[in-house]
């Protein structure tokens, strides 16, 4: 009897767990008070996050059950929380009122880099209503690192967990001197 054996990549749905309320930035001026009105994915694919790259060419997509919109607006609450604003129920009686459209997700693993084989990037961009001043700002969230050879999509979990929580951090922060 003759066995053959190898590793074949199990692409499982990947993750993203809550915010676990790591801001530690700026505080916010005192009585600052904050609406989040909406939360968007306005990604094409809601599910895909990423690829592998094997020869060159997209092998295998990585994807997610995660409802990322909710995710963030969780995320984000508490982050503002953190940070000293003042959560409102109804916008006019906010200094500020936001809405948020994630616009991409993308995680890139490629097997044959030495260095960096993991790539990754959130862009968001949000929308701050003070009544007479509409502003737009962009987020991009980017990171890299190397990890071991993996087969296994859950092995990227603990990365999109970061880039995510750095976003809602970054926006939080930058919130606080607006």
């Amino acid at each position: 009897m003759l066995f053959m054996g190898g590793c074949a990549y199990k692409n499982e749905a990947i993750n993203l767990h809550a915010y676990k309320g790591e801001y530690s930035g700026e505080i916010a001026p005192k009585n600052k008070t904050v609406y989040l009105r909406s939360v968007k994915d306005m990604r094409t694919s809601q599910k895909t996050i990423g690829y592998i790259m094997k020869d060159g060419a997209k092998y295998q997509s990585f994807y997610s059950d995660a409802d990322f919109a909710n995710k963030y607006k969780e995320g984000l609450n508490y982050a503002l929380d953190i940070a000293g604003f003042r959560p409102v129920s109804n916008p006019n009686d906010a200094t500020v009122v936001m809405d948020v459209m994630i616009k991409n997700i993308e995680l890139v693993y490629n097997d044959k880099n030495f260095d960096k084989n993991l790539k990754g990037e959130i862009e968001i961009e949000v929308v701050l209503d003070r009544g007479q001043k509409v502003t737009t700002q962009s987020f991009r969230q980017k990171a890299s690192k190397w990890i071991a050879p993996s087969y296994n999509s859950k092995d990227i979990e603990p990365f999109l967990y970061t880039l995510f929580a750095d976003s809602i951090n970054d926006i939080t922060s930058r919130l606080t001197n607006y």
